[in-house]
């Protein structure tokens, strides 16, 4: 294995410095334009304040992560048009405390592939499927569709909403339930155990 994968390990961010970082290097990362990042600047602090956020560390920087809101208000759904969100049927059934939401996702374009990107995928999916909810929402946006596709071919959700969101972009929301994510979760880590990357200890998931 190769020294940088054996310097490589996701670690929960919970200093205000470093989420700061994070949210730079999202930013960074996904090339959003500044217009485009106002809406999450100015909920950001609040939001990590609920959320499980993880950065991917590779030789000590931080190369990628996520973050997982685990208490209402949830992001995605303060993106939709109000009419959606109080007549669509599955948000009406579903209480806002039984979902868990993903407003950010990224890793380095420089390390996309299967080895650094297994490793992110494999700690997310474990920590959302342990974080006891039985939903998941996250947004996707329409120009970015090579990784809206992968999120659609990773989960089989329901879509509850596409077009203008309420931070300027155009895209989307689905609808995962959590328990979809079993099957991605055993067959990341026979990948993880075949290609011998190396295990992670697991997270615990905050409440």
């Amino acid at each position: 294995m190769s020294h940088q994968a054996n310097q490589s390990s996701v670690r929960r961010l919970v200093s205000a410095e470093d989420q700061a970082t994070f949210l730079e290097s999202y930013f960074l990362c996904t090339g959003r334009p500044p217009e485009r990042q106002v809406f999450l600047r100015g909920i950001a602090a609040d939001v990590f304040r609920r959320s499980h956020t993880a950065g991917y560390f590779v030789n000590g920087t931080i190369v990628g992560g996520y973050c997982l809101v685990l208490r209402p208000p949830l992001v995605e759904l303060d993106l939709l048009p109000p009419e959606i969100r109080e007549s669509h049927p599955l948000l009406q059934s579903v209480a806002e405390t039984n979902i868990a939401s993903l407003p950010m996702l990224w890793i380095n374009k420089d390390l996309r592939g299967p080895r650094h990107s297994v490793i992110v995928w494999k700690d997310m999916l474990k920590t959302i499927y342990g974080c006891g909810r039985d939903y998941l929402v996250y947004t996707y946006q329409l120009q970015e569709r090579r990784n809206w596709k992968l999120y659609k071919r990773a989960c089989r959700p329901t879509n509850v909403y596409e077009g203008l969101l309420a931070n300027g972009g155009i895209g989307g929301v689905d609808c995962v339930p959590v328990h979809h994510l079993r099957q991605k979760i055993e067959f990341l880590t026979r990948f993880a155990d075949r290609h011998s990357l190396a295990p992670l200890a697991s997270l615990e998931p905050a409440r």
